[in-house]
C-alpha cells in the first residue's frame, strides 16, 4: 500500500513515537522510510530571544542546529535498524519547516507522512506542533499524526 514513508524528526518524544508507528507500517508494507529534520536560520538577535540549548553559541547557531539534527537523524536511523529495517534515508534541510516537508514529499514521491503532534520546546518546536497542522492541511498525500 505505502512504499515510501516520511517521518519528520525533531528529537522530541512525539517525533520518536511517530517513528515507532512508521516502523510498524514500514514492516507491514515493506516500505522505505525517509527521515527529515528541518531547522530555521536564526540570526544572533533571534537566538537571543528564543529558548536555545545552553551548549549552543548564538553566533554559530545554524552550525549547532545542523549538528543537533544530524544526531537526531542518526538516532532515528539506529532505532529503525534495531527494528530490522534497512535502507533508511536521512535528510536535514534548512528553511520553513512545513514548506520544506511538503517540497520533500513532492521531490521524493512520498506516499505517507507520519508526524508527531507537537515538537519539543520553542526551538525544536518549529518542526512539529503547528507545523503538523499545516502539513496535514496542505499535503497531497495521507498524513498520520501521532
Amino acid at each position: 500500500m505505502f512504499k515510501k514513508i516520511l517521518v519528520p524528526l525533531d528529537g522530541s518524544e512525539q517525533s520518536f513515537a511517530a517513528l515507532d508507528v512508521a516502523a510498524k507500517m514500514a514492516k507491514k508494507f515493506d516500505a522505505h522510510v525517509y527521515l527529515l529534520s528541518v531547522f530555521q536560520h536564526y540570526s544572533v538577535a533571534e537566538g537571543a530571544f528564543t529558548a536555545i540549548r545552553g551548549d549552543m553559541e548564538p553566533e554559530k547557531l545554524d552550525e549547532d542546529l545542523k549538528e543537533y539534527y544530524e544526531q537526531v537523524i542518526n538516532k532515528g536511523q539506529k532505532k529503525l535498524e534495531k527494528k530490522g529495517l534497512k535502507g533508511i534515508k536521512g535528510f536535514i534541510k534548512m528553511g520553513s519547516p512545513a514548506k520544506e516537508i511538503l517540497e520533500f514529499v513532492k521531490a521524493h514521491e512520498i506516499e505517507l507522512i507520519v508526524i508527531g503532534s507537537q515538537g519539543h520546546g520553542e526551538l525544536a518546536g518549529y518542526l512539529l506542533g503547528g507545523v503538523s497542522h499545516k502539513v496535514t492541511g496542505l499535503s497531497e498525500c495521507p498524513v498520520l499524526v501521532v
